[in-house]
């Protein structure tokens, strides 16, 4: 059976170079349907990981939940232990400092800055692209001025980033160790994350200078808080899409940090994980059923052509069983040879998608910074479906014609 095999598909090769023009015709249909779901499959991939990143940057990894404390805290500690008691894995102040802080760069003041007070473990809650530095450490916490991490936007308006101030009625000077890399996944134009320690308690929780307008206003008073906290995935309170269980655990104790009211405190997840997953995968099954219906129309086209070409050649095929072919190695020409020109339209859609996502990529990143990462370009999966589908088409349109060979007469096709 494997002579008979490998006999097959020698013959299949040396027909489909024979039929130089049969070959075209039959590729064409295919091209369009492979070329369909590769680029289905690449879309598909670069849209999940370019949303995930997006999520991840703004919102937090998967299972991230922001908790908002709107009366004042009266135990900061005993709020913390209690949100790592509800399920949380890792916890980060996420904070707008209690006053509009500018920063000064030499001579030069920005106020389009926007602060966060954070602790070092939100690099664990979020997604960050260092392009210089590091981000925070524990060592960070012994500073003795506030340290900062900015992007890179904020970096480049910096005529010198040796001497940085920031102040709200005074000025203060601070250490930069870090720079984030710009994205088209930033939350601000410029940014910069103030890492929670004794050196900037001030900045975060002091009142504002006298004259200074509360930036909460009336959403949250003076001594409100907001915490980013990430749980396990598997989690139960997870699942609930309102983040009620989450707001029952962490509620229920709340009078340790001398909050009064269960209203007054927010737990809410805010990551984007579930939704985009969703999102893509219905999409992908659209553009998919499309793209499936376009090879459907590849594979009549190859019947057809197949179907044409066994009636054309039934004194050929007659003429191997006559010198001695087994009906096993004429199923395999018959089939093989329609496998083959799949096959090489497969390579040629592939061929063609690739040169059109190169093209593509090239002008998505001259107008869009893409996150680390996350580059447009055919996945191995993508490879695989498209060499796949066209090899699975070759041998559905290759059954039939095989089947009718089988059935033609030696005598009759010798007469021919």
């Amino acid at each position: 059976m494997l002579r008979s095999f490998t006999a097959g598909i020698v013959l299949a090769f040396a027909g489909s170079r024979a039929n130089v023009a049969r070959t075209i015709l039959s590729c064409a249909g295919i091209v369009v349907g492979v070329g369909s779901l590769i680029l289905v499959v690449t879309g598909s991939d670069f849209g999940e990981r370019f949303a995930i990143a997006y999520s991840e940057t703004n919102a937090g990894r998967a299972a991230t939940f922001e908790i908002s404390v709107m009366e004042e805290v009266s135990d900061q500690e005993a709020l913390e232990e209690d949100i790592r008691r509800a399920g949380a894995q890792e916890v980060s102040l996420f904070q707008t400092p209690s006053a509009s802080v500018l920063l000064r760069s030499g001579g030069t003041v920005i106020d389009t800055a926007d602060f966060r007070g954070v602790d070092a473990s939100l690099g664990e809650i979020r997604r960050f692209t260092m392009a210089e530095g590091r981000w925070f450490t524990e060592a960070d916490l012994e500073s003795r001025v506030p340290v900062l991490v900015v992007n890179e936007d904020l970096a480049n308006a910096m005529g010198d980033r040796e001497r940085v101030q920031i102040g709200t009625d005074r000025w203060t000077d601070v250490r930069i160790v870090g720079v984030l890399e710009s994205s088209g996944t930033d939350f601000t134009w410029q940014s910069a994350y103030l890492l929670r320690s004794p050196a900037s308690e001030d900045l975060l929780f002091g009142p504002p200078p006298p004259g200074q307008a509360d930036p909460y206003g009336d959403y949250m008073p003076s001594g409100g808080v907001t915490y980013l906290a990430r749980i396990d995935p598997g989690d139960p309170a997870a699942q609930d899409p309102t983040g009620t269980m989450f707001h029952e655990r962490l509620t229920s104790t709340a009078w340790r940090w001398g909050v009064r009211s269960s209203d007054s405190v927010w737990g809410y997840r805010i990551d984007g994980a579930d939704v985009i997953e969703d999102a893509v995968t219905y999409l992908s099954w659209g553009l998919a059923g499309i793209a499936a219906i376009t090879l459907t129309t590849g594979l009549l086209g190859v019947l057809n052509v197949g179907l044409v070409t066994v009636r054309e050649r039934r004194r050929e095929l007659a003429t191997y069983r006559a010198l001695g072919a087994s009906r096993f190695t004429l199923f395999v020409v018959v089939v093989m040879e329609s496998v083959v020109v799949s096959l090489v339209a497969g390579v040629i859609a592939l061929l063609a998608c690739w040169a059109l996502v190169t093209a593509a990529a090239a002008v998505l990143e001259s107008f869009v910074s893409l996150p680390t990462g996350v580059a447009l370009a055919i996945p191995p999966s993508g490879v695989l479906v498209g060499l796949g589908s066209a090899a699975a088409v070759g041998l559905l349109a290759g059954i039939v014609p095989a089947m009718r060979a089988l059935r033609s007469s030696v005598v009759a096709g010798l007469r021919e």
